[in-house]
């Protein structure tokens, strides 16, 4: 499981950072393949709806772009569960990271405990993986975020907007990185969440509204905490 005592590394992000592909996915050798379809294969029979689809892991991180490569789902689940599997080469699979603001405040989600990757945390919604949904190679943080609100949030193109990017945040164990970014919805909470509901995909068991005045729930995803503080 993650281990939240070592700090995650932050990278500032322009409000319009490129993301380009450099290199094709690389090839494993046979013992690490081997390694990689017993762990994806134990993940099937737990969660039988995974789909291998291919996923952007980043190998340079800069403030402007950030170049990497496609890979594939069950690739970055086996460094998951076995962090050392590919030794240096770790794989930096991409996602983007939604700080939303609604007409009354920041709404954050409890990732569901059936989850995966950290169930129960409190995260900004909504949250995914940087994929390739239709075979494209261009890769669009904005669309992919847009994609996860009404995935997840029922949220439609004219229902919210996407704005800049504001930071790079990875998980020092599994490697994972979040794009924070900013969105804007003119709907109220209330509407919001009625809308999730009836239209999201249950990612979040739950969702709150913040205001600076209160106290964040725990525990946090230090992503959320990341953005939070540079919006201040």
């Amino acid at each position: 499981m993650p281990d939240f005592r070592s700090a995650w590394f932050v990278t500032p992000l322009a409000p319009q950072v490129r993301v380009q592909v450099e290199r094709e996915m690389p090839e494993l050798p046979p013992e690490i393949e081997s390694r990689v379809t017993s762990h994806w294969n134990a993940a099937l029979a737990q969660h039988p709806t995974l789909y291998n689809g291919r996923v952007f892991c980043a190998d340079v991180i800069g403030a402007e772009i950030i170049s990497g490569h496609w890979s594939e789902y069950r690739r970055v689940l086996a460094q998951m569960r076995d962090p050392d599997i590919y030794g240096p080469e770790v794989l930096r699979p991409l996602a983007v990271v939604g700080l939303l603001r609604t007409t009354d405040g920041i709404v954050i989600g409890q990732r569901s405990e059936n989850s995966i990757y950290l169930p129960g945390y409190w995260q900004g919604a909504p949250a995914g993986n940087v994929e390739s949904r239709e075979g494209e190679t261009r890769i669009d943080l904005a669309a992919q975020l847009a994609a996860e609100c009404l995935e997840e949030l029922g949220l439609t193109d004219v229902a919210c907007q996407v704005g800049a990017c504001l930071l790079a945040c990875e998980h020092p164990q599994t490697h994972i990185v979040d794009v924070g970014m900013n969105i804007t919805t003119s709907l109220d909470f209330e509407t919001l969440k009625e809308r999730c509901s009836r239209l999201g995909n249950a990612e979040y068991q739950t969702l709150m509204l913040i205001r600076p005045e209160m106290t964040l729930p725990a525990p946090l995803v230090p992503t959320l905490s990341a953005m939070l503080e540079q919006n201040r």
